[in-house]
């Protein structure tokens, strides 16, 4: 039996939806299976801006290895998310369909990233990924054009990388989608304007040179798609 407390700044109406919440139930479940949980305190809960679904959870654990030896146990809880690396073809030449987008964290106005999102409800990492591409590159796409990096990389052992395994329990699943395009649908992806102010997002969509586009990533996930999608293309080139 788990102890639970709760900072004052959470009101007791909460503490059953954050119990019953997706996020924190899965990754409990994945906790439970390698250690031993024996106390959790929740520290704030962000919710998402539409209802009352927490977004982000911070909590400290009280938990050991199943030997008894205690292990660091302060988590910040949000889930996985998919993140989708599109390379476009257009005479002879390869590029990037990537979004530009405020990141507060980092101190960057326009962050230069690959489509991603956060898990939704579904749990469908496939269905996700279609629909953060067409929400924030504007781009069509049908489940059979999704490469699944994960699942060539990993072969069926993960659900995704970890993006920062001290901290978050988040595992980010990769796809990449390839298309060939002419001079004017290229031209035409470049600059469009996305806003969502419910999610408090701003994004603009930018075509890059494939090479080019690789020397300003910063983002981890941007180079883990790139690294996994080469590894993809020499696979099937040799085979």
């Amino acid at each position: 039996m788990i102890e639970y407390t709760y900072s004052p700044e959470i009101a007791e109406a909460d503490r059953p939806v954050i119990l019953e919440s997706r996020i924190y139930k899965d990754w409990l479940e994945a906790s439970q299976k390698k250690f031993v949980v024996n106390k959790v305190h929740f520290a704030s809960v962000d919710f998402l801006r539409k209802g009352r679904q927490p977004l982000f959870i911070k909590l400290a654990a009280t938990a050991t290895l199943p030997d008894g030896r205690p292990v660091h146990g302060i988590v910040l809880v949000r889930g996985n998310a998919v993140g989708v690396l599109v390379v476009l073809r257009c005479e002879g030449k390869k590029y990037l369909l990537l979004v530009r987008q405020p990141r507060f964290a980092i101190g960057e106005q326009a962050s230069l990233e690959i489509p991603a999102g956060i898990l939704d409800w579904t749990g469908d990492y496939r269905k996700v990924a279609l629909s953060e591409l067409e929400e924030e590159a504007q781009v069509k796409a049908e489940d059979s054009e999704l490469i699944d990096l994960m699942d060539f990389w990993y072969r069926g052992k993960s659900d995704g990388f970890a993006a920062s395994c001290g901290l978050l329990d988040e595992r980010i699943r990769l796809y990449a989608i390839e298309r060939d395009v002419t001079p004017e649908q290229l031209k035409a992806m470049d600059g469009r304007d996305q806003e969502y102010t419910e999610e408090i997002e701003w994004i603009k969509t930018v075509v890059m040179p494939y090479e080019e586009a690789a020397h300003e990533f910063v983002d981890g996930k941007n180079l883990i798609a790139l690294f996994l999608y080469e590894r993809w293309l020499r696979e099937n080139s040799e085979s």
